[in-house]
């Protein structure tokens, strides 16, 4: 069995149904892990979706759990396996931390993503030239780490456009990103004019946070939230000094939630928003 570097819902549903079959036979790890030869830690994190299994060992679980391979759940559960040997885009390039692609691979597979940012336009809906900008700080001297994030941020985008359903993006910004001076006026007027094209999108809606509503519950940071299809749990993402966090207790995700909606209160609505928008791009 090999490693598999980052988990995805899709990695993590076939541990969940693996475990399953598991609890269902009554097997704790150990007992399992002795019929298929491996160890109790390799079976633990292929349950929760950090190992990418090869087929073969899908079917050897399957036989020892009592399930026939060419039927439910075990034909299903086999094709699962099949799709996961797809590596993802983000694999590929070596400038990206763990944490980053592992964030980039739940957003490939989400159906939602609830993001505010307090002081810069969402990754997802930057201009080329205003991400530059941004991944550039603290990285002046290494050229190719830029352009391997640039190239990042951008492919990232495509989810906004896949086929045949495209990620629903709900972003809440900050007024201070429409402020902050990003690599000058003509990239802040491209980058204010591209949110007024996104938000024209049928999948994506743009509120903004105006100084005026005054102190709320996110003033420490961004935060985003990601769900997903086929009943897997939602995600919380928030981006730190000391690195990035994931959220996954029921808890802390429906505090976020909490937060959110708080903020989607205050914010203004999506037609004032884009015309603040137009507004602030005329005096960039």
């Amino acid at each position: 069995m090999s490693r598999f570097t980052p988990p995805t819902p899709r990695s993590r549903r076939l541990g969940r149904e693996l475990r399953k079959l598991r609890d269902a036979k009554g097997l704790t790890l150990d007992d399992a892990a002795k019929l298929v030869r491996c160890s109790p830690s390799r079976l633990s994190r292929i349950e929760s979706g950090e190992i990418k299994p090869r087929p073969g060992d899908v079917m050897e679980l399957l036989v020892a759990y009592g399930h026939p391979i060419d039927s439910e759940p075990g034909a299903s559960l086999l094709v699962l396996t099949r799709d996961l040997k797809e590596s993802g885009w983000w694999q590929r390039l070596g400038a990206l931390s763990n944490r980053y692609a592992t964030f980039i691979a739940y957003e490939e597979e989400a159906a939602e993503l609830y993001n505010f940012e307090p002081t810069l336009v969402p990754g997802l809906l930057q201009t080329e030239r205003y991400a530059r900008e941004v991944v550039a700080v603290g990285r002046e001297t290494d050229g190719e780490a830029i352009q391997q994030l640039v190239r990042a941020r951008l492919t990232r985008q495509e989810v906004l456009h896949r086929k045949p359903k495209p990620l629903r993006l709900h972003a809440i910004i900050s007024e201070a990103a429409l402020c902050v001076d990003v690599g000058g006026p003509e990239v802040m007027r491209g980058q204010l004019a591209h949110l007024v094209e996104l938000a024209k999108l049928p999948n994506v809606t743009l509120q903004v946070l105006r100084f005026a509503a005054g102190a709320h519950l996110a003033a420490s940071g961004g935060l985003q939230i990601l769900t997903f299809d086929k009943n897997e749990p939602a995600l919380g993402y928030l981006e730190t000094l000391a690195g990035e966090l994931f959220l996954e207790a029921p808890r802390d995700i429906s505090r976020l939630h909490q937060v959110y909606d708080h903020l989607r209160t205050l914010a203004v609505s999506p037609a004032e928003s884009v015309k603040l928008i137009k507004e602030r791009a005329k005096n960039a």
